[in-house]
């Protein structure tokens, strides 16, 4: 498989993971106490903290598996999934404007990608 198609694999694969992994344990957080979790556009602050935590574990998970797959570089393709997460939480961010908190905005696109390169660069050290 040609190198470009197995890092593009690599940074969906992460992708996927890393979103797999927040749906799972959204829908879960929600079963478990619905009142808890408010709405989804003005979440209210223990949803929002929990949501920060499970989103950093999931892009650690994201760009672990990123790395894994693209193994000739391990770091720099967690790095590829970590500016596309960046890429998508500005996005995000302009989409949703003032329905939910600048500073969970912020933590977002801060967090998404922090949790994408250490996760790669655990798969790395490894």
């Amino acid at each position: 498989m040609p190198d470009i198609v197995r890092s593009v694999i690599a940074v969906l694969a992460g992708y996927a993971a890393m979103a797999a992994v927040v749906v799972a344990l959204t829908v879960i957080v929600k079963r478990i106490s619905p009142a808890w979790a408010g709405s989804e556009a003005t979440p209210n602050a223990p949803y929002a903290y929990t949501n920060l935590m499970y989103s950093f574990g999931a892009a650690m998970i994201g760009g672990y598996v990123a790395a894994v797959i693209g193994s000739h570089a391990p770091l720099a393709h967690a790095c590829a999934l970590a500016a596309v997460v960046l890429l998508l939480s500005i996005v995000s961010a302009v989409q949703i404007g003032d329905r939910q908190p600048r500073w969970y905005q912020l933590s977002l696109a801060i967090i998404g990608p922090l949790g994408a390169v250490i996760g790669g660069w655990l798969r790395a050290k490894i």
